[in-house]
């Protein structure tokens, strides 16, 4: 398979986790629902009880969706580093405007849709928000995003982890060079996991970019060692490994509820990792996987995906208001959410996609002039030397 059908599988991939996280928000309007995520009683319904504490829960599985995303990044970004034209001087101011100025309109979209009233709705404690608190220091800190987020627009908590993993690639990839690949991803999700159990953000979730990298870093070994296995032993591999990767990544809801929240955390966070990790390199190597992400109506969520993202959350919480059960939140907020999606990205994610090239090639040229510039200055001032 050649890299662009490999990428754009992993767009398809970056598209399904997108729309997951937008189905674990509708699914959190359910008080039992909600009750259930953040540790409380779920019931007695056999169905909800299915959708909860078996794989199943991996169709609305928000936070498994973004270990996915943090390993994607990863991964996308240490690929990029080896192309020839990659620059570091150009890399990180068009990097940031890259991520800012979607932001910016995703703050300035989730201020005014949650200006509008949305009490009534269903009682649950992911809806306990109040708009008029978002006041200018909210607004600063979610622009700002590597202080922390005000936690209106509940999304952009990722897009701060992001951000800082952003800033600090040089150094990691630096560690991926002079630490074994393998074993710079087996570190990496230990700390993660260790983070979790610590209730350390930033030790949690910035390994977790790192496993992207080491992925990146032994990929051609990998594409060797599946491109020599005959078709057949493919098979059975791809067929051990996708439900191994379903569990991996369902551990938090498979481990004993009897355990206290921090203890599930830590013991599940490794395997959730693991897994993400698993479904990225299945989703690139795996054919009937790659067929199904690079599928047209896929590939389009993957195309839109950052922006669902970002702007989903207030149709949400809008609709849970209007509609008042999460059902019919699902059934409206998640069509409100794709064509404002894919509008926000026409009007506001391809314009700083092309601000963002430009800014790079201007200084990737700046670059290159000052580059040519010094061994002319330098050869001037030995020939001056030399009159002398």
């Amino acid at each position: 398979m050649s890299g662009s059908r490999r990428l754009s599988s992993l767009d398809g991939l970056r598209g399904a986790a997108a729309l997951i996280v937008v189905v674990h928000h509708c699914f959190l309007v359910s008080p039992a629902f909600a009750a259930a995520y953040y540790g409380g009683s779920t019931g007695d319904s056999p169905l909800r009880q299915a959708l909860i504490y078996s794989p199943l829960h991996l169709l609305w599985g928000g936070a498994e969706a973004v270990v996915v995303f943090f390993v994607l990044s990863g991964f996308v970004l240490a690929r990029g580093i080896r192309s020839s034209s990659f620059d570091w001087f150009a890399y990180f101011p068009s990097r940031i405007l890259r991520l800012y100025v979607p932001v910016a309109g995703a703050v300035a979209l989730g201020f005014l849709l949650l200006l509008v009233p949305h009490a009534g709705g269903p009682d649950s404690p992911w809806l306990q928000r109040d708009a008029s608190d978002y006041d200018l220091g909210g607004v600063l800190q979610d622009l700002t995003l590597v202080g922390g987020t005000s936690g209106v627009v509940s999304p952009l908590w990722s897009l701060r982890w992001e951000v800082i993993f952003s800033l600090l690639l040089p150094v990691i990839a630096y560690a991926a060079r002079v630490i074994p690949a393998w074993l710079f991803g087996v570190i990496c999700v230990a700390l993660s996991a260790i983070g979790a159990g610590q209730e350390s953000a930033a030790m949690q979730y910035l390994p977790i970019f790192g496993v992207g990298v080491a992925l990146e870093r032994e990929w051609e070994r990998i594409e060797r060692l599946v491109g020599g296995l005959s078709r057949t032993v493919r098979g059975v591999l791809w067929g051990g490994m996708l439900p191994l990767a379903v569990v991996l990544l369902s551990m938090r809801w498979l481990l004993p509820a009897t355990l206290d929240h921090s203890t599930l955390v830590a013991l599940a966070q490794g395997p959730i990792v693991l897994g993400a990790g698993l479904l990225v390199v299945m989703a690139a190597l795996c054919a009937p996987l790659t067929r199904f992400f690079s599928w047209r109506p896929i590939a389009w969520l993957g195309a839109i995906s950052f922006s669902l993202y970002l702007v989903h959350e207030p149709f949400v919480v809008v609709m849970a208001s209007v509609t008042g059960a999460a059902r019919w939140t699902l059934l409206t907020a998640v069509p409100l959410a794709l064509v404002t999606a894919w509008l926000f990205c026409r009007l506001v994610e391809r314009p700083a996609h092309r601000l963002s090239r430009t800014v790079r090639e201007r200084a990737r040229a700046k670059r290159t002039v000052v580059v040519e510039e010094a061994p002319a200055t330098t050869a001037g001032r030995e020939r001056e030397l030399t009159q002398v």
